[in-house]
């Protein structure tokens, strides 16, 4: 079905790019599946939990999760992932896609042009700058229904300096705990497909562990410049694709 192979795709990005899966879910379900706008912002918060926890798994047994970064990154977010939900209910669904879009391509671009950069060494920034930073990004994740994967990687990667695979498995973690209260509100406000949720959920935990599985062993230059390349390609198609439907 349809369904289960945007699940698995969704999870084998996810599992790759440490996203949680609604950079893909999201688009496929408004764009592939022709689902109304905000049954695509909150049905893949549903979908991301299995699939960051099976990533956050893969990735924690080859010790590339920063374990210290997870619980304050993680419980912020967690709050600022209701209010952004909450904040649904007053924004139209193609304003908040065609948001999403401009803030991914935006982001795309920094990685694509630091892809050849050195490594540097990991940033060391205090509890209130995490706190402050999940609480922000929990904000995005409630509001645009992707999970946070999306800000947490150039957070994690660009400002803290974490090398990609640690980045990515750092991501899944702290997106399977903030994404719960995200799909808590957006169910109650009616924003989430549970049918459609089951069946994405079928392709998305086997699509996470090989995802994962290949990002492990590929070096972390050519996993910057992919991710980069990925974002600014599903931004540009959703950015279209809403246009169109705004314009007569």
């Amino acid at each position: 079905m349809t369904e289960v192979l945007i699940g698995f795709l969704a999870g084998y990005f996810s599992g790759h790019f440490g996203l949680g899966g609604g950079l893909i879910t999201t688009p496929a379900i408004r764009l592939w599946l022709g689902r109304p706008a905000l049954i695509a912002v909150g049905t893949p918060l549903l979908v991301n939990i299995p699939t960051a926890i099976a990533g956050a798994y893969s990735y924690n047994r080859k010790g590339f999760i920063a374990l210290d970064l997870v619980p304050p990154l993680a419980i912020s977010g967690m709050v600022g992932a209701v209010a952004g939900a909450l904040a649904t209910r007053f924004v139209s669904g193609h304003l908040i896609l065609l948001i999403t879009a401009a803030v991914i391509f935006s982001l795309s671009w920094r990685f694509i042009l630091r892809a050849e950069s050195a490594h540097r060494s990991r940033r060391v920034v205090s509890r209130t700058v995490l706190v402050l930073s999940g609480l922000g990004i929990g904000v995005a994740s409630g509001f645009l229904g992707l999970g946070g994967g999306f800000l947490l990687v150039p957070f994690l990667s660009l400002f803290l300096g974490l090398d990609m695979k640690t980045t990515f498995g750092t991501s899944l973690a702290v997106v399977g705990a903030l994404t719960i209260p995200g799909v808590a509100v957006h169910y109650l406000l009616g924003h989430v497909d549970l049918n459609l949720g089951a069946l994405l959920v079928i392709g998305v935990i086997p699509g996470a562990l090989l995802g994962s599985w290949v990002a492990m062993r590929l070096p972390n230059r050519w996993l910057r410049v992919m991710f980069g390349v990925l974002l600014s390609l599903i931004s540009l198609y959703m950015g279209y694709f809403e246009l169109t439907r705004l314009v007569p």
